[in-house]
């Protein structure tokens, strides 16, 4: 039996049995079986046909799109990101099952800040496959909901930062930023030029956040973390406005120290085919080999078992997760069936940055992802 996850995926086997693939590529043969979800299954080479009479169940859905990527395999991007560090990411990610994601620069010194870009817009012309852009998680952030950013760079958006902004609006994906951070003519100026916008790391009431998402902010950013919310079910903040608001596009860390996992139920109801799996990766996640610590927003994160990626004084810095594990997180811990949880790692993405998916994997029951297709 073959199940389709998602529109995109129910288009995608039409053309399939109309012979409209290019070819179809095998995953994971160099990870072996060292991996959560690791197959290598060179005799695997099915027609739709073959699938949709099989008595085993597969599932058909675009590539994964991570939205929020900071590092990955040993590799970090906030302090010097570089063809040669996004090369290896888009290498070792795709044999995650990630064929598009957004690499992720944290809150930074304006000169850091047009370094990134440059270099993401020089990028672009050989990795456009791969990457959108970037996301600019800050500089325009709420200082009360810093997390690990550092301090010293937090600000409100200025004339400067705009000009800026939309001088390289071809390498920006999308920016995350509160509210209260960015004038709200600014907000629609970024949004009219194709820039998408994102709550979060925001102290803002319910007031203020839907007033952003009235003024073209589309998306927000790791839902519940570094967000402010109610207490005692009253006095509505941007996790409630986020929850409320119909059409806006969530990310969530579905890795079970982030977010609890009732919270992610509550998320799924709420949000629908909008709940998007990003893992917020850090050098740890997908690593080939164990990494203890290293470097992340001007101090030393540590891999603790327990509690994630961690600094010294406790403070999450992003994850260890990778998107193959967060779809059978969901499915497992979240309330999630296979088809919804694979589309919220891929239709949910794709659809959150207006874009079409080219490659589609498919998985086996277990969420193993045994191949992936490359439309024409």
């Amino acid at each position: 039996m073959l199940i389709t996850a998602g529109e995109f995926a129910a288009g995608a086997l039409e053309r399939w049995r109309n012979g409209g693939f290019a070819s179809f590529e095998f995953l994971r043969t160099g990870r072996g079986g060292n991996f959560p979800g690791a197959v290598s299954a060179p005799d695997f080479k099915p027609e739709p046909a073959d699938l949709e009479a099989a008595p085993e169940t597969y599932y058909l859905c675009p590539a994964f799109y991570d939205l929020q990527v900071n590092g990955y395999d040993g590799i970090m991007l906030d302090e010097c990101i570089s063809r040669e560090a996004l090369d290896h990411i888009a290498a070792s990610m795709r044999e995650d099952g990630v064929f598009r994601f957004v690499p992720t620069v944290i809150t930074c010194s304006f000169e850091l800040m047009l370094k990134t870009l440059k270099t993401v817009r020089e990028c672009l012309k050989s990795l456009k496959d791969s990457i959108p852009g970037v996301h600019l998680e800050g500089p325009f952030i709420s200082r009360a909901k810093k997390g690990i950013h550092e301090e010293r760079f937090i600000r409100s958006m200025t004339a400067e930062d705009l000009a800026l902004l939309l001088e390289y609006r071809d390498a920006v994906a999308y920016i995350t930023a509160d509210p209260e951070a960015v004038p709200p003519e600014y907000l629609r100026k970024l949004v009219s030029v194709g820039i998408r916008v994102s709550l979060g790391h925001t102290a803002a009431d319910a007031a203020s956040s839907r007033e952003f998402f009235q003024n073209g902010a589309s998306m927000a950013t790791h839902l519940y973390n570094a967000m402010s919310r109610a207490r005692g079910g009253r006095d509505p903040m941007a996790v409630e406005a986020v929850l409320a608001q119909d059409g806006v596009y969530a990310g969530v860390i579905a890795d079970g120290i982030h977010v609890a996992w009732p919270e992610i139920r509550i998320a799924r109801k709420c949000l629908g085919n909008h709940f998007v799996l990003v893992t917020d990766a850090l050098a740890a996640a997908g690593a080939r080999k164990p990494l203890a610590s290293f470097r992340f927003a001007g101090t030393t994160v540590y891999n603790d078992p327990l509690r994630g990626l961690v600094n010294r004084d406790g403070t999450l810095g992003g994850s260890r997760l990778t998107m193959a594990e967060g779809v059978r997180n969901l499915v497992r811990y979240g309330g999630f069936s296979e088809r919804d949880a694979l589309c919220a790692a891929s239709e949910a993405p794709f659809r959150a940055m207006g874009e079409t998916p080219e490659v589609y994997l498919i998985t086996d029951s277990d969420l193993n992802i045994r191949g992936a297709f490359r439309a024409r």
